[in-house]
């Protein structure tokens, strides 16, 4: 495996059963294929919305890494089930030092109510609350003034919230009008410097320049953030790893040029 992967060896894709987990682990298994992980070192499970009963999972993960060779999780699993799945892993001491479980769908408000934290297992996001910046101590302070002290948690969705609204208001005033063609027109090259302390800007396939982020779980149900990338990172809308995906284009600028203008189906993912 590459240096990002560490000494990492083997990989349990670990996610709620719906098209998002499904077309990350297909470009995650593309990924690793193309690093030289063989599939045999790739182990994918999905569960419903809402699973509970992780016993047996969190078992087959133990095993899957007790073949001597250094496993990780990549979790797309979603909304309340993560609690579950965390109570598990504590309940089977799965340390974060033996099997890392790293998150693209935990943030801190999934931790709010959790009587039991995972300490030391990963989330990759582009925000976290304790990003230490001017511009998140003030996004923090509006949102408890919001709900009158009573609510102080922000995560990376409501932070991604604040920066589409404000853009949107700036396009609109850009183009004078709030017609869906001239705002979308209007929407790309639009700058925020957002919580995160970067400057976040709007590309011509509509997606964001934003950071990477680690945070590592501590004993309060926060994260300390662990790593960050230097710069903000120009999105892709395609994934070159997928080869239907990888030859096509997206760019709003006028003449307006999506995909091929070919809308993918489910069946595609």
């Amino acid at each position: 495996m590459s240096k990002e992967g560490g000494d990492v060896r083997r990989w349990v894709l670990l996610g709620t059963d719906y098209v998002y987990p499904r077309t990350t682990n297909r470009i995650l298994s593309a990924f690793l294929f193309a690093e030289g992980v063989s599939p045999d070192d790739i182990m994918t499970i999905y569960t419903p919305f809402g699973y509970s009963d992780w016993r047996g999972i969190v078992e087959r993960i133990k095993a899957f890494g007790s073949a001597g060779k250094k496993t990780a999780v990549i979790s797309t699993i979603n909304g309340d089930a993560n609690t579950y799945f965390y109570r598990e892993l504590v309940a089977q001491n799965v340390d974060a030092s033996a099997i890392p479980v790293m998150a693209f769908s935990v943030g801190e408000r999934e931790l709010l109510n959790a009587d039991i934290f995972p300490v030391g297992h990963l989330a990759a996001w582009n925000y976290f609350q304790s990003v230490n910046s001017t511009e998140n101590e003030a996004f923090v302070k509006m949102w408890a003034d919001f709900t009158e002290q009573r609510d102080k948690t922000t995560n990376d969705p409501m932070e991604a919230t604040f920066i589409g609204f404000r853009m949107w208001a700036q396009a609109v005033a850009q183009a004078g009008t709030t017609d869906v063609d001239a705002v979308r027109q209007a929407m790309y090259g639009q700058r925020i410097k957002a919580p995160s302390g970067f400057e976040v800007v709007m590309n011509t396939n509509h997606h964001l320049s934003k950071p990477a982020m680690i945070g590592r779980i501590n004993s309060t149900g926060t994260f300390d953030v662990i790593w960050r990338s230097i710069n903000p990172i120009r999105a892709d809308a395609w994934s070159r790893y997928l080869p239907e995906s990888a030859k096509r284009t997206a760019d709003w600028t006028f003449p307006w040029v999506c995909g091929g203008c070919i809308e993918p189906t489910f069946k595609d993912w």
